[in-house]
């Protein structure tokens, strides 16, 4: 997907929710690249995601079944390739921890590696608000953290 200008690879289990967040991302103007299958190259030292030409333009949801994200949200929906910045780990586990600060999780596509944000499904605030807010909190330098201290 791409987020906001970012390339966002979202894994995690069969039926945890992937396609059903990218709908949602859909419905908010941003972009799908690929979904289910996923090929990278690397440039330049850049890695990018593209789409397989057969599954080009299509979502796959267990309740809606395949969508031409073209059709559905206009041309300007999908993008057959874009680079990729970060990686959006699902998951059913919720960590009831509380730290200040997150441990710092990546993730390797093509020997590179990517920042990784794990998101439980499970949490009651939007999969989708909390993306954006990690992704603006990547892309300020301000740290909250040293504000506190």
């Amino acid at each position: 997907m791409n987020v906001a200008g970012y390339g966002i690879l979202i894994i995690g289990s069969p039926a945890i929710g992937k396609s059903s967040l990218a709908l949602e991302l859909l419905s908010q103007n941003h972009q799908l690249i690929a979904d289910d299958i996923v090929d990278f190259s690397c440039a330049n030292n850049i890695v990018s995601g593209h789409c397989p030409s057969m599954l080009s333009g299509l979502l796959h949801t267990r309740e809606l079944g395949l969508i031409s994200v073209r059709t559905v949200f206009g041309n300007k929906a999908w993008q057959s390739q874009y680079q990729l910045d970060y990686v959006l780990e699902l998951t059913q586990q919720f960590d009831s921890n509380i730290n200040l600060v997150l441990e710092k999780r990546s993730y390797t596509v093509l020997n590179h590696t990517f920042p990784l944000l794990r998101l439980s499904v499970t949490t009651p605030a939007s999969l989708y608000s909390r993306l954006l807010c990690w992704l603006n909190m990547q892309a300020n330098p301000y740290s909250a953290e040293n504000e506190l201290k």
